[in-house]
């Protein structure tokens, strides 16, 4: 089974991803920073009516998330991936909070916000294959869904809500990232969840280093276990 850490981890990151993606959402009216189809739709339907304010904005939107999903990649090979892809997201996220401080243009946002979700996909990074999808929950529910029949025909009878306990996370991250813009406005709410990142980061360092796994890099440490949740679909719900 999975360790312990690691659904924690993902848990914790899905509700900063959550929170993040709720930001995003409110402040560019309507688009996602990191739920692609959604912005992907927003794309088509805005070409086909020849909308072009929106289709360029979904389209940036995209751009940066793929572009985020190369850098994760490329920082994942650096040192040790893990902690270096987590400092990456931490720093863009910090980089757009001081920039929606100085400026009300919706661009730091529309730029840095995708792709730092690019990025975090990068954490559970294997094989160049990520084993848990942090952003997009469709797949999540339809494990748990599949999982919980499993538990009912006499297979493992918790995986299931480990699947659910992933989209639950992001869920309650939306709710407190949603409200949070409301009352403090984006540099306020963009803050503390750089703040929480930091501090995720620099827990995950010191216990990899506790583990003696730091610097290995998440392609040379041997897998623990099964895909949590499936990341071979760009789609959250």
């Amino acid at each position: 089974m999975i360790a312990r850490r690691e659904v924690t981890l993902a848990v914790i990151l899905s509700a900063a991803a959550g929170y993040l993606d709720a930001v995003g959402y409110v402040y560019l009216g309507g688009f996602f920073v990191s739920f692609m189809s959604g912005n992907t739709t927003e794309l088509a339907t805005g070409v086909a009516h020849g909308d072009w304010a929106p289709a360029r904005l979904a389209g940036t939107l995209i751009g940066m998330f793929f572009a985020g999903a190369v850098l994760g990649a490329l920082l994942n090979r650096i040192s040790d991936g893990r902690t270096v892809v987590l400092a990456g997201t931490t720093i863009l996220v910090g980089l757009t909070a001081l920039l929606g401080d100085l400026s009300r243009s919706t661009w730091p946002v529309a730029l840095l916000l995708p792709l730092a979700m690019g990025v975090v996909n990068a954490t559970f990074l294997s094989s160049g294959e990520a084993s848990i999808g942090l952003t997009y929950m469709t797949g999540a529910l339809v494990k748990a869904g599949q999982r919980l029949v499993d538990a009912i025909f006499g297979g493992p009878r918790r995986l299931w809500a480990r699947h659910l306990s992933l989209w639950a996370a992001l869920l309650a991250g939306g709710v407190i990232g949603a409200a949070m813009l409301g009352w403090i406005g984006l540099g306020g709410a963009l803050w503390p969840i750089t703040g929480l990142l930091a501090v995720i980061t620099l827990i995950v360092a010191l216990d990899r280093r506790r583990r003696g796994v730091f610097g290995l890099g998440t392609r040379q440490v041997r897998p623990v276990t099964t895909v949590v949740a499936p990341s071979d679909s760009d789609t959250r719900q």
